[in-house]
C-alpha cells in the first residue's frame, strides 16, 4: 500500500521558505500527527459541533488532543478552509482505515 497523507497540503513538513525560516529561528515547532488521529478529530468536531473541518484543521485538533504539554489556559485553533471539499476523501479514508465512531455517509446526504 502506498503511503500518503489524507491531506495533500500536509504531505511534507517544509511547505515554503517562510515556514522553514520560522522553524530555524525556533519561533515555530513543526510536529507530526498521525492521519488516523486527524480523521478521528475530523469526525469528533463534525459530530460534536456540526462543523466539518478541513483536514489541515483536523490535524491541528488531533495534535491538541494528543499533546501532554501545558499550552496554557486558552488555546486558539483557526478552523480554516472548507471541510466539505475534504468530505469524500475523509469518508473514503475512514472506511479504508476502519476509524471508529465515524458516521455513515447517509448522515451527509
Amino acid at each position: 500500500m502506498e503511503s500518503h497523507s489524507v491531506s495533500s497540503g500536509l504531505d511534507y513538513a517544509g511547505v515554503g521558505p517562510e515556514l522553514a525560516h520560522l522553524v530555524d529561528e525556533e519561533r515555530v515547532e513543526a510536529v507530526n500527527v498521525d492521519d488516523d488521529a486527524a480523521l478521528e478529530a475530523f469526525h469528533r468536531l463534525s459530530q460534536a459541533e456540526g462543523i466539518i473541518p478541513a483536514l489541515e484543521t483536523a490535524h491541528a485538533l488531533a495534535f491538541l488532543e494528543e499533546t501532554n504539554r501545558d499550552l496554557g489556559e486558552f488555546v486558539v485553533i483557526n478552523v480554516s478552509g472548507r471541510g466539505d471539499k475534504d468530505l469524500e476523501a475523509a469518508l473514503e479514508e475512514t472506511e479504508q482505515r476502519g476509524i471508529p465512531n465515524a458516521p455513515e455517509m447517509e448522515v451527509f446526504e
